[in-house]
């Protein structure tokens, strides 16, 4: 097995291991594995737990137990949300985030771990199924009803598959970031309501879309616009879910709004158990995922991606790292 290590010292370093296959597991040849520039950059400058990243990949089956059901050369997802046992309960852990990721050429995983995937699916899509899979999470753990609005704050990728996720379940969308080209994506996805803060009052236009009565919840996906814009955008007795990969910074909370408005906060930080559904919308082409690809790199020059997010972390959004 090959993986890229990201060192200390900000050195990129290839390292090979031996990888012995247990019972139970399925062994992986990646082909396919999706990098965010931004949590690179961070992994990068912090010190982190982890030095392979990703949390991303698709790959074809190499080895499994003959009652797996999986056929040898078969493509499938893999889900970096694992079960584990701590302090006598049971937590999620995620790959690429609070144990070593994916970025690698061949890997043992859980047979519960392993999707095969429809050929409808292209690699380029399934690569999100794990953002999906969070996004689905976010709304299950949310109390909203048909017809309520939810204000999006962050057009990232997780932002921009929440806000397809609000229309699929009848529930009306607002995005917030400051970024314009992602704003314009949002735009050709259907997404009505689209707010820069650099150009409106978002309170304002947030009274005006809604009829006055703000929005029933927000999903904080984002660093580009504070939390406390989430925060002012709810109405009283609202709710706040902070969703995302745990990479997020720091950020000043307005504490006395979130008492006088007497609002839920909530944190998602995984999609476990979701994965089935992520790939049943993407087959069904509910969630749309052009356009989150910007860049491609070969596996042998992940040094090269390294030093250019390093470098310049918003030059790129998603990468696609491809082993063949």
């Amino acid at each position: 097995m090959k993986a890229w290590h990201i060192l200390d010292s900000n050195e990129v370093k290839l390292e090979e291991s031996a990888l012995v296959r247990k019972e139970g597991e399925v062994k992986l040849k990646i082909t396919s594995i999706a990098v965010n520039a931004q949590e690179l950059a961070y992994l990068v400058k912090e010190d982190s737990p982890i030095s392979v990243p990703a949390h991303s990949a698709i790959a074809n089956v190499s080895e499994a137990d003959e009652d797996s059901g999986l056929k040898f050369g078969s493509r499938v997802a893999i889900s970096p949300f694992f079960n584990v046992e701590e302090n006598g309960e049971t937590i999620v852990k995620t790959v690429g985030v609070d144990v070593d990721g994916l970025l690698k050429d061949f890997v043992c995983v859980p047979q519960e771990n392993v999707f095969p995937l429809p050929d409808g699916i292209t690699d380029e899509q399934a690569v999100f199924a794990d953002y999906i899979a969070m996004g689905n999470k976010v709304f299950e753990e949310m109390e909203c009803e048909q017809g309520d609005y939810v204000v999006i704050v962050g057009a990232g990728t997780l932002g921009l598959i929440l806000c397809q996720l609000a229309s699929y379940y009848q529930m009306v969308p607002v995005l917030v970031d400051l970024d314009s080209e992602k704003l314009e994506l949002a735009k050709k996805w259907n997404v009505n309501y689209v707010l820069n803060p650099t150009f409106d009052n978002l309170e304002r236009r947030v009274e005006q879309i809604t009829g006055g009565r703000m929005c029933e919840a927000a999903v904080f996906a984002g660093e580009g616009v504070g939390l406390n814009a989430a925060i002012r955008l709810v109405k009283n007795k609202g709710e706040i879910v902070l969703a995302g990969f745990s990479f997020h910074e720091k950020h000043t909370v307005e504490t006395d709004s979130i008492l006088k408005k007497q609002l839920r906060l909530k944190g998602v930080c995984n999609g476990e158990g979701e994965i089935s559904s992520a790939i049943n919308l993407l087959a069904n082409k509910i969630v749309r995922t052009d356009g989150l690809l910007s860049a491609r790199f070969d596996f042998d020059n992940v040094p090269k991606l390294v030093d250019e997010c390093v470098k310049y972390p918003f030059k790129y959004s998603n990468i696609l790292v491809t082993t063949n």
